[in-house]
């Protein structure tokens, strides 16, 4: 005697799931739930693209100040002091300054980077006016 089991046949269960998820599509199409996430990453775009341009110019603005001086002692601590090194440019955005001597110090390293800029000794905080975070003098 053959036992027949009752249940939804494997086909029924899988166009049923493609049912749901095309149905969840088209209210997302339709509440404007798909054009809210698009907007949002414009936004989150946008906003690197200003910090990354904000950055450039501070870079660009420091380099102008720098040529001003013919010594590197002077043109660390203008940079140690710029607006580049104090709003965080210097760890994440890549950008090389050539100093009078010929040295060159590339920034845009990561935290692990640091130029140190006072000569007490005291502890090892790399930051600005006593050290230069994210970069390194080649």
């Amino acid at each position: 005697m053959v036992k027949r089991t009752q249940g939804l046949p494997l086909n029924t269960i899988i166009l049923a799931i493609i049912a749901i998820v095309v149905l969840v599509f088209l209210i997302l199409i339709f509440t404007g739930g798909i054009g809210k996430f698009a907007t949002q990453t414009n936004q989150v775009n946008g906003a690197n693209q200003t910090i990354g341009a904000q950055c450039s110019e501070y870079a660009s603005s420091i380099e102008t100040q720098m040529g001003t001086s013919t010594d590197p002692n002077v043109q660390l601590q203008m940079l140690a002091d710029s607006q580049y090194v104090t709003s965080g440019c210097s760890n994440t955005y890549q950008y090389s300054f050539t100093l009078y001597n010929g040295s060159e110090v590339v920034c845009g390293l990561g935290s692990s980077y640091c130029i140190s800029l006072s000569n007490s000794g005291s502890g090892s905080s790399c930051t600005p006016p006593n050290g230069i975070p994210g970069c390194e003098l080649q």
